[in-house]
């Protein structure tokens, strides 16, 4: 008897199993998207694009690069306007002009309350790290000019009239659905290569009949996720001076393992009410809660041996003057919002430490413009070692275009901070360091090559010799609150710039 109910469970399980994969396989989007024009509803459909966010900014196809991750491909949600918007939404002009979307089409779009934007597809493949995000873009704000882009090759490309009174905020509005918290079918440990939908939206009652229409298509409860966009935070309509959304997708991997993935099938639909829904029958989903950040447990421990590695790193460079850059917390998503600051794309998975400098003026409070012979070393904990982060990242940026083309991964760290200080501290801590050396080419020498990086002067591919230089920190996912670690609860990286003495 004991035999055959174990026969009979294990037969269970398999047809489980079975059913789990076939209900994560049998959803149809061209069956969704007609069961809605059923009940009433314009849908528009959409993509995600892939873009080569360096080629594009420092040919000013982008306004700028965003200060991007180098070590994240982007995905951008693009889509139409509304089928009776009348205002442009920011920089269609240019993608348009550009040939690389269809007139009207942009990664920022005015969306109102009872709108929905709804994406289609599968999680990226097994990586340290994904991120889906809903960001609040920009701003109407009256007698604001944004400043043109200069190409890399110096020419002018003068603001579109879309972008006219707007100041971009690029403010995430809430959590990122990252790789720890994604709702997808099966085993939540291992959420890569598994079907997935997100629904941006606003009103309860929308965002039920489309979960509605989406379990009539095929796709379960399950692995449905809503970003929610309150109308708190954000001024919603397709009116010129409604603000305008946008949803990226952050990898961190390597561009080029990624083509399958990139020319998958994913789908992206605007979804719009036949007959407006009036303000007084909107019924906002209730504002999203956030993780909390935080553990209580910090890297206060590493202090001395940080303070002991930057006095060698110091002593390693006899022959120069040592100045050090002052590193500073950045803000999150709502105090952009609240304070009218341009956030950069935000995420709270992360901490962001870059150098200080005057947000109005976008004025470095230090030099941070590199000549040939100088030279910075940024030096740290490597807060994946440390336990507070699952991967992080020095990326170097410049100013101008907020492009990043160089990046140091918390990988390439084990081994850089013995360079200076030897055994002079337990081996065990040091491998918790890094120091890495940021020079000009030529700047890397014998001794200091394995933990050093030449920055070249190509936008592209490295920073213009009067372009500031600022080197950004990145901690993603602490494990244990699946969001970015507590900024006061990390030591924050540290940057020196070293010039040759005067003779």
């Amino acid at each position: 008897m004991a035999k055959k109910i174990g026969v009979l469970i294990i037969a269970l399980l398999v047809l489980s199993m079975g059913f789990t994969e076939a209900g994560q396989e049998k959803g149809n989007p061209d069956t969704f998207r007609s069961e809605l024009e059923k009940k009433g509803f314009i849908v528009q459909e959409g993509k995600m694009d892939f873009p080569d966010l360096a080629s594009w900014c420092c040919q000013c196809q982008l306004p700028t690069c965003y200060a991007y991750n180098p070590s994240s491909p982007y995905g951008l949600g693009i889509l139409p306007p509304a089928s009776d918007q009348d205002p442009l939404n920011p920089y269609s002009e240019w993608f348009y002009e550009d040939a690389h979307y269809p007139e009207g089409w942009s990664p920022f779009w005015r969306q109102r309350a009872d709108e929905a934007v709804v994406f289609i597809g599968t999680t990226p493949p097994k990586m340290d790290y994904f991120g889906f995000t809903g960001y609040l873009y920009d701003r109407h704000r009256a007698h604001i000019t944004l400043p043109d882009c200069i190409t890399s090759s110096g020419s002018t490309r003068v603001s579109p009239d879309s972008v006219k009174n707007r100041f971009p905020l690029f403010a995430s509005l809430g959590d990122t659905i990252n790789n720890m918290v994604v709702n997808v079918m099966g085993n939540k440990k291992d959420p890569f290569n598994k079907t997935v939908v997100f629904i941006m939206v606003t009103d309860q009652n929308i965002e039920r009949e489309i979960r509605k229409t989406l379990k009539k298509a095929g796709y379960p409860d399950r692995l449905i996720n809503t970003i929610v966009v309150s109308p708190s935070i954000a001024r919603l309509g397709d009116e010129s001076e409604s603000d305008t959304l946008a949803f990226v997708l952050r990898m961190a991997t390597d561009r080029s393992q990624l083509k399958d993935y990139m020319d998958s099938s994913m789908k992206l639909f605007r979804v719009s009410p036949a007959q407006r829904v009036p303000p007084s029958a909107i019924e906002p989903l209730p504002s999203p809660k956030l993780r909390v950040r935080g553990t209580g447990e910090t890297e206060i421990g590493l202090l001395p041996a940080m303070d002991k590695l930057g006095e060698a790193i110091v002593a390693s460079y006899p022959e120069y003057d040592a100045v050090k850059i002052i590193t500073v917390n950045w803000y999150e998503g709502y105090n952009c919002i609240e304070n009218g600051q341009n956030c950069l794309g935000d995420n709270r998975d992360t901490p962001y430490i870059p150098p200080a400098f005057n947000p109005l003026t976008a004025t470095l409070l230090q030099d941070m413009i590199l000549r040939p012979d100088e030279f910075f070393v940024a030096y740290g904990v490597n807060h994946e070692k440390a336990g507070k982060a699952t991967y992080s990242n020095v990326s170097v940026m410049g100013w101008r275009h907020k492009s990043s083309p160089v990046l140091l991964r918390n990988d390439d760290m084990p081994g850089s901070a013995q360079y200076y200080i030897g055994s002079s501290i337990d081996p065990a801590t040091a491998e918790k360091l890094y120091a890495w050396k940021v020079a000009r080419p030529g700047g890397c020498k014998a001794g200091d090559t394995p933990h050093c990086q030449a920055v070249g002067y190509d936008c592209q591919d490295g920073v213009a010799a009067d372009d500031p230089m600022a080197l950004v920190f990145r901690a993603y996912l602490e494990p244990k609150t699946r969001a970015g670690a507590a900024y006061g609860e990390i030591i924050i990286d540290r940057i020196i710039k070293f010039t040759p003495k005067k003779l």
